[in-house]
């Protein structure tokens, strides 16, 4: 080792620098010139020397010959630490940084001369990672090289490449969610690329990275911006094999049940975007909003993008949520059965050499057997509106005096799923997969109303009917084109089309009349079949072709560049008993590229720049999204820390509005419909900033904080205002008037803001989870004079606290429970109110103000659920029982509220409550 600089000996120059190098070479050397020649071994010790005063030192200690110009070693300066070394090292040693080299002649001497630096001999890598069990691809697996301090993501059929790496042999570090981390050694040989298969063994517990010689196995800040919910997770207790149940758990997602409505920080409904194997389904719900339209058992990831996603995943206000079919058969086949009290389910999945393929089947039991919490929930919905009653009757309608004394539900849901992967080598793989769901949900209602004193009553008869159908396919083609360049081709398409009718009827007959009342309804049923009512329709049809490429320039350089071109066609017909019908139709391309790239300047940094175009040739218009995301990981002790800012500029080039529902009654609270933009209107667009931090120590702690914040300077709403004024309902229905999207839309704007932490602590028999988020959302809306005011969005519920835990015992068993706690939310009266009655006249009804939705709160509601689950497996069969106890404390929390108009200035409350205590047992059967 040198020796310090505080060495009297050490800062001296000239003579005494000489004197010090000669003692320190002879030190141990013990040879004469003879041994010198031979291959004798020194000891050098020096620092900050002139290297010219060292070479020469060294030359006469060993006894060797030294040939150079005093021009090239003139001004160089050298340090050198080595114990008995051979001549060679140590002249290595001493030219070290120098820019120079030395050769040996055939005389012995060795000649010094400037170095002649050669080209590093650089290789490729190429390679996919799949699963072990199931030989399925695993997309966005983490592939990192330990010593060389960088690394790659795969794509979706699994592949990756690297290039520029140094010729040799390289550790190689694989690790994806509910997986084993994998390390490798491959060796890369230079100008020809390596290819590797890596597979990874799933595993049931998900812990945080740990550190390998200060290499993450999976980078933390990989976790930030997106969650995931395995299969395992998404089946597991709890979640009474719902889709919405358990992503519901997610920090960032709201679901204001009992709508299955997801909100994703902040953002209504229809800003984000749900996709099964990257296809757009645009009603993801069955049963009113009540359940998810998918299978359970066919969906075997759910990735949910947040605030400050990539330019890759497209363009929606709020984020996009990604399903991808469950495609990890373990063997040759395997079966799964399993019911519930809502559905019954079946899948079956087989892999014969490189293929796989699956089908999976969900249909409804109602009319075997109408889950009693659901069916409460259903006749809370189509309970008569009393004020919209008093409206159509022409009096006052007294609480009191209203009875339905008959009521029947029809409902039916059904899903079928099919998918398949074909690779016929490791360099490409075909994927294809189709959808297709369907819903009804019909209610015939027949209700009393006698006001006191009166000798006769009124009897009114109601039905609703909504059925929607889904239907969607995608093919899609990858290869590995060459060692730096994967290539994915994707052909697509998806259906919607929705209908809802309502009809209603009312007649007086005298009381205490049997046989009146039976004529009555026998009449007012005959004129129900044939009367024309409120009848809306809408349809949207998009296909598109998508290509992209991946191109790994460098070790530290990658891009991702991607064309898409998109037709979209839209139609509806809306109308009610407020506003006459009106129609649209629109057909529009929609073609859009974009650029990204992940650029690693050093280990633990990533950052990842991008931009997105899109061409809207109605308009004549390139849109621009640039986007930008900076990930930081650091290690501090046990402490792994990881840390993601990012955010852009985000657009919604297909978008989502809702006609409310006006019926007395009402099967579902709005219908729902899609368009682009046309000429009339610009699209809507926000900017995202979020900052994301991630602390974990060791495999059971973590702790998770977002803050976001998102500005939304143009949205677009329906126009009630105008609506109303330019269309009012009239009577016979006339024909649908065709409107551009200005006539029937208006700008908004709009703000969100927020706060999450989510604590988790796990080992291999309990988990907890403890979740409190923070929203604030505001939007403007127009007042009854038509003037646009910032208020509190109608779904936002600003404050929510969430624990989960489970624990395994004994047994095969495994309890588990859930506690929520929700309050802040405004808009208390039902929505018809604000969209409809406040711009018929004045906007004060019964003493309330419909301007000021904001002073209209609604209590806070709790839940606990409790339940057990378990698990036995019989030779090469799996049987799992699960009972959960939804809403142990019974609690009947109030949903939204209509009210009783008895005189002009005064009315009184009725609360549309929750389902109380509800119990849930699921039974399912895998082989």
């Amino acid at each position: 080792m040198p020796l310090p600089p505080h060495q009297p000996w050490v800062c001296h120059r000239g003579r005494a620098i000489l004197r010090a190098l000669i003692v320190a070479a002879v030190l141990l050397g013990g040879a004469g010139a003879a041994a010198a020649q031979d291959g004798g071994r020194f000891t050098l010790v020096v620092r900050d020397v002139p290297l010219q005063e060292a070479l020469e030192a060294l030359a006469r200690t060993a006894r060797i010959n030294l040939v150079y110009p005093s021009e090239l070693v003139r001004g160089q300066t050298a340090s050198c630490a080595l114990r008995n070394a051979p001549v060679e090292d140590l002249l290595r040693c001493l030219l070290a940084g120098t820019g120079l080299d030395f050769v040996r002649s055939s005389s012995g001497a060795y000649v010094i001369l400037e170095a002649r630096e050669l080209p590093p001999r650089l290789g490729l890598l190429t390679g996919q990672v799949i699963d072990g069990t199931t030989g399925a691809p695993l997309p966005f697996a983490h592939v990192l090289l330990a010593d060389a301090g960088t690394g790659t993501v795969t794509n979706e059929a699994g592949m990756f490449t690297i290039s520029g790496l140094l010729a040799g042999p390289h550790r190689l570090v694989v690790s994806y969610v509910g997986y084993r981390p994998r390390i490798d050694s491959v060796q890369v040989d230079p100008d020809r690329p390596a290819h590797v298969r890596i597979a990874l063994e799933p595993t049931l517990l998900e812990a945080p990275p740990i550190v390998i010689d200060g290499l993450r196995r999976r980078p933390l800040s990989a976790e930030l911006g997106r969650v995931h919910l395995t299969a395992e997770q998404l089946q597991q207790t709890g979640t009474a094999g719902d889709l919405l149940h358990a992503v519901e758990r997610l920090p960032g997602v709201q679901v204001p049940h009992p709508l299955a409505e997801l909100h994703l920080q902040g953002g209504d409904s229809g800003e984000h975007l749900t996709r099964i194997d990257g296809v757009p389904v645009r009603n993801p719900v069955s049963l009113g909003r009540y359940l998810s339209a998918f299978s359970p058992l066919a969906i075997g990831r759910l990735t949910v993008h947040r605030a400050g996603y990539g330019v890759a995943l497209g363009s929606q206000l709020a984020g996009v949520i990604e399903l991808e079919h469950d495609l990890n058969v373990a063997g040759p086949f395997d079966a799964v059965a399993r019911v519930d009290p809502l559905a019954a389910n079946v899948r079956l999945r087989g892999r014969y050499q490189n293929a796989t393929a699956l089908v999976a089947l969900r249909h409804s039991v109602w009319d075997l057997y109408q889950e009693p919490g659901l069916r409460t929930l259903l006749r809370q919905w189509n309970t008569i509106d009393p004020l919209m009653a008093a409206r159509w009757l022409g009096e006052p309608i007294a609480r009191e005096g209203l009875q339905a004394y008959h009521w029947t539900p029809r409902a039916a849901f059904s899903d079928l799923h099919v998918a398949g992967r074909m690779q016929p080598d490791p360099f490409q793989t075909l994927h294809v997969a189709a959808y297709r769901g369907t819903n009804r949900l019909e209610a015939g209602q027949q209700t009393r109303y006698a006001a006191a004193g009166a000798d006769s009553a009124r009897l009114i008869l109601t039905d609703d009917a909504y059925r929607w159908l889904n239907e969607a396919f995608r093919l899609r083609y990858d290869r590995l084109l060459g060692a730096r360049v994967l290539l994915g081709v994707q052909f697509r398409g998806s259906w919607h089309t929705s209908t809802y009718h309502y009809r209603a009827r009312e007649g007086t007959a005298p009381l205490g009349d049997p046989a009146a009342w039976e004529a009555l309804e026998a009449r007012l049923r005959e004129e129900l079949a044939r009367a024309p009512g409120t009848s809306e329709r809408n349809t949207i049809r998009e296909l598109a072709l998508e290509a992209s490429l991946h191109y790994s320039p460098s070790a530290r350089w990658q891009l991702e560049g991607g064309l898409v071109v998109e037709q979209v066609q839209a139609r509806f017909r809306l109308g009610n008993v407020f506003v006459a019908p009106f129609r649209h139709a629109i057909t529009a391309w929609q073609p859009a590229s974009y650029l990204t790239a992940i650029w690693t300047p050093v280990e633990g940094l990533s950052v990842e720049p991008g931009v997105r175009l899109t061409w809207l040739p109605v308009r004549a218009t390139v849109y621009a999204e640039p986007r930008l995301a900076v990930r930081r990981d650091l290690q501090f002790g046990p402490f792994a820390l990881a840390v993601r800012l990012a955010g852009g500029v985000y657009r919604q080039f297909v978008n989502q509005f809702e006609l409310t529902s006006v019926g007395a009654t009402a099967i579902v609270p709005s219908v729902l419909f899609w368009l682009p933009p046309d000429a009339t209107v610009a699209p809507p667009w926000s900017y995202h900033l979020t900052g994301e931090l991630l602390l974990a120590r060791g495999d059971r702690w973590t702790l998770e904080t977002t803050l976001y914040q998102k500005g939304q300077p143009h949205l677009l709403l329906v126009d009630y205002p105008r609506l109303l004024a330019r269309l009012p309902a009239r009577r016979p229905v006339p024909e649908a008037i065709p409107l551009a999207q200005r006539d029937f839309l208006r700008h908004s704007r709009g703000m969100a803001r927020g706060l999450s932490l989510r604590l988790r602590y796990r080992n291999t028999r309990d988990r907890i989870t403890l979740a409190y988020s923070y929203d604030q959302t505001l939007r403007a809306y127009p007042d009854s004079r038509g003037t646009l005011r910032m208020v509190p969005a109608p779904w936002n519920e600003p404050h929510r606290v969430r624990l989960d835990l489970s624990r395994r015992l004994p047994a095969d068993l495994t309890l588990f429970g859930s506690g929520q706690v929700q309050w802040g939310r405004r808009w208390a009266f039902r929505r018809l109110y604000y969209d409809y009655l406040r711009y018929g006249g004045t906007p004060v009804v019964g003493g309330y103000d419909l301007d000021r939705p904001e002073a209209h709160r609604l209590p806070g509601r709790y839940r606990l659920d409790l339940g057990l689950s378990w698990h036995r497996r019989v030779r090469v069969t799996h049987l799992q029982l699960q009972l959960l106890v939804r809403n142990v404390l019974d609690r009947r929390d109030v949903y939204d509220r209509s009210l009783t108009l008895t005189e002009p200035a005064s009315s009184a409350p009725v609360d549309r409550l929750l389902p109380g205590r509800q119990w849930l047992l699921t039974v399912q059967v895998a082989y």
